[in-house]
């Protein structure tokens, strides 16, 4: 009786008090961003895009064959659609007929990616999670398999699509180890266990991921580690473009390229007195400066921060200025080449370090480019990891990163071997995403 009444008591929780409040919440920061308070633009954005969202998503369906098989795959933002692009290209490699939908829950992912490069045939927001948009949901899609990225679970379209008959799968899970995490809690763990026995299948990230995942799951055999798909990501990124195809001629002429991606101010004011000081020894050596916001107050501003230390800079949409050939740093203002530009450097320094956190190391990694950071690196497991086996180098103000250029750019043999060894680590962890698919092959019973 107990595990029969129990799923209905949650479900009965979840659509009497959460799904209310959280139709409220939505509507008030609506409404807040109606009267000019920015930081809800993005609510007010998501439920003006949803209200076509059932009739957009049938006039997409309409043109694709009813008897290929769907594939339901659900995306955050962009973050976690990054991790999802090697496994629709997983599924299109398995089944090549298969009718790949892809959904968003952020505005901003819906609104910012590029329709022509994505592979995926159906493209949606997914819908605000009530009993009744779910059942609505997945009887338009009809999917045979569902996959949902880290943890953007919504409980019912996770129940509609198990009632459905759907084989569900969760991809790259981890959750915080922290007992006094929310997670944890007693009251919301087991509403989570209630949520976790819709899947099928959890590809826990790694052996210590799925440590932390078994507290909040009921059937431990369903649990698998299979690595983390953003490696996968990394790797097609990273042989998907040519160097030659984003910079110029003169900046791969082989000089020795330092290349610092994603910064923040905060990590410039570091960065820019250690180029300086090790560019008075090393005077042959350039910088590529690639801002995490290219807008143009930050640009003008480093122009002049560079302009006040007598270094000559350049934006790469400044054709003729780059023919010039005299400038030592070069400033990218276009968004999404940084993952190619950094195959040009022979060190790098990943911002945020200095910051709110360190982005992603694993872009400089899979070129062989030895990799620098700020004391602000916890918030990434691979970053903690390339620490653990003493690959990441770590420095704290500009001295000990005037110390770190020097060191590499002075001793190539250091530079080579590090370098090295962060692509070994990144190619050893690629391959998920083909075990994901496995497993989602399984749980589907092999019907296809």
């Amino acid at each position: 009786m107990r595990s029969r009444s129990l799923p209905l008591f949650w479900r009965f929780f979840y659509n009497a008090i959460i799904v209310p409040l959280l139709f409220c919440l939505f509507r008030l920061g609506a409404f807040l961003a109606q009267c000019g308070f920015s930081r809800f633009a993005k609510i007010r954005v998501g439920i003006i895009g949803r209200k076509q969202l059932f009739t957009e998503l049938t006039a997409q369906l309409a043109s694709v064959t009813d008897s290929a098989p769907r594939f339901w795959i659900h995306a955050s933002s962009m973050g976690e659609y990054e991790q999802a692009r090697p496994l629709l290209q997983e599924i299109n490699r398995r089944f090549p007929a298969a009718v790949r939908v892809l959904t968003f829950f952020s505005p901003s992912a819906y609104a910012n990616i590029k329709r022509a490069n994505i592979p995926a045939e159906v493209v949606s927001y997914l819908p605000f999670d009530s009993i009744q948009n779910a059942r609505r949901f997945i009887r338009i899609i009809n999917p045979a398999a569902a996959i949902i990225i880290r943890h953007d679970f919504w409980p019912n379209h996770l129940w509609e699509a198990r009632r459905h008959g759907a084989a569900i799968l969760l991809t790259n899970a981890s959750v915080s180890a922290n007992a006094r995490s929310l997670r944890h809690w007693p009251f919301v763990r087991h509403f989570n266990r209630a949520v976790f026995d819709t899947f099928n299948t959890i590809c826990a990230v790694s052996e210590s991921a799925a440590g932390s995942l078994k507290p909040l799951v009921r059937y431990p055999e369903r649990l698998v580690v299979t690595g983390d798909s953003r490696y996968d990501q990394v790797l097609f990124r990273s042989q998907s473009k040519k160097i030659d195809e984003v910079l110029p001629a003169n900046w791969r002429d082989g000089s020795p390229l330092f290349v610092a991606g994603s910064t923040w101010p905060s990590d410039e004011e570091i960065l820019l007195p250690a180029f300086i000081a090790v560019r008075s020894k090393l005077p042959a050596l350039r910088m590529i400066l690639v801002p995490h916001e290219p807008t143009s107050e930050h640009l003008a501003q480093l122009e002049n921060q560079l302009h006040n230390v007598a270094l000559a800079s350049a934006r790469l949409s400044e054709e003729e200025r780059l023919a010039k050939k005299d400038a030592q740093v070069l400033l990218i203002d276009r968004i999404g080449i940084l993952a190619i530009v950094y195959s040009a450097g022979q060190a790098a320094f990943v911002g945020g370090s200095f910051g709110p956190g360190v982005h992603s190391v694993l872009e400089a990694a899979v070129h062989g480019v030895p990799v620098i950071v700020g004391p602000r690196f916890k918030n990434s497991p691979e970053a903690m990891a390339l620490f653990d086996q003493r690959f990441l180098t770590s420095v704290s103000d500009a001295q000990t990163c005037q110390q770190a250029l020097a060191d590499f750019f002075q001793n190539p043999a250091l530079q080579q071997s590090r370098g090295a060894q962060h692509r070994k680590f990144v190619l050893a962890r690629c391959g998920a995403s083909a075990k994901m698919i496995g497993q989602l092959i399984i749980a589907m019973g092999g019907k296809f």
